[in-house]
């Protein structure tokens, strides 16, 4: 119940920063209710490799979403990650419900409830994990549609590191993102 609380507060902290601001769809003759459903949705993600003698660590995080103005948007994002260490293999995965507010071209914040489920070391038992990532991104066009991701985040969820499959309460992204213009 806490948890769902402090979810629905986030979501509701996103909406009212929001809506603090004049929409850039009132300033320009572009607006996000003249574009089709396919000028609203946007594909992008991240991923990530490491390894070493005995340690292997492939992750792919997809992302869907779908632009309500110009400047918020929202969406879900998956997680799947496969570690090996030594003669262990173990498969991660989660989903989590995202909200993004460009506050300028190139800078934005976000927030994003995250479920992970994750198998346990030494034990053979798989448990889940949820986070509450809240923080600060930077944008890089590479061409007109596609742009270059890099955001730190910090867990609101963290507690003291136990059971948790992150080392430490901030976290932070790199991706690539298409269709967000």
């Amino acid at each position: 119940m806490k948890r769902s609380t402090l979810f629905l507060i986030g979501f509701i902290l996103v909406f009212v920063a929001q809506a603090q601001y004049k929409p850039q769809s009132q300033r320009s003759t572009n607006t996000s209710s003249s574009k089709g459903l396919k000028d609203r949705i946007y594909f992008g993600g991240g991923g990530g490799f490491s390894g070493g003698t005995n340690y292997v660590n492939v992750s792919v995080s997809p992302l869907i979403g779908y632009k309500i103005t110009n400047r918020f948007s929202t969406g879900l994002r998956f997680t799947y990650q496969f570690v090996k260490i030594n003669d262990l293999k173990f498969n991660y995965y989660g989903l989590g419900p995202f909200a993004r507010y460009n506050i300028t071209e190139k800078f934005f914040t976000y927030t994003e409830y995250e479920y992970l489920n994750f198998e346990i070391p030494n034990f053979n038992e798989r448990d889940s994990y949820h986070s509450w990532f809240v923080g600060l991104g930077y944008s890089e066009p590479i061409t007109r549609n596609i742009a270059f991701n890099v955001s730190a985040l910090y867990n609101l969820l963290y507690s003291d590191g136990t059971n948790s499959p992150y080392a430490s309460p901030l976290v932070f992204r790199v991706g690539i993102v298409g269709g967000l213009f």
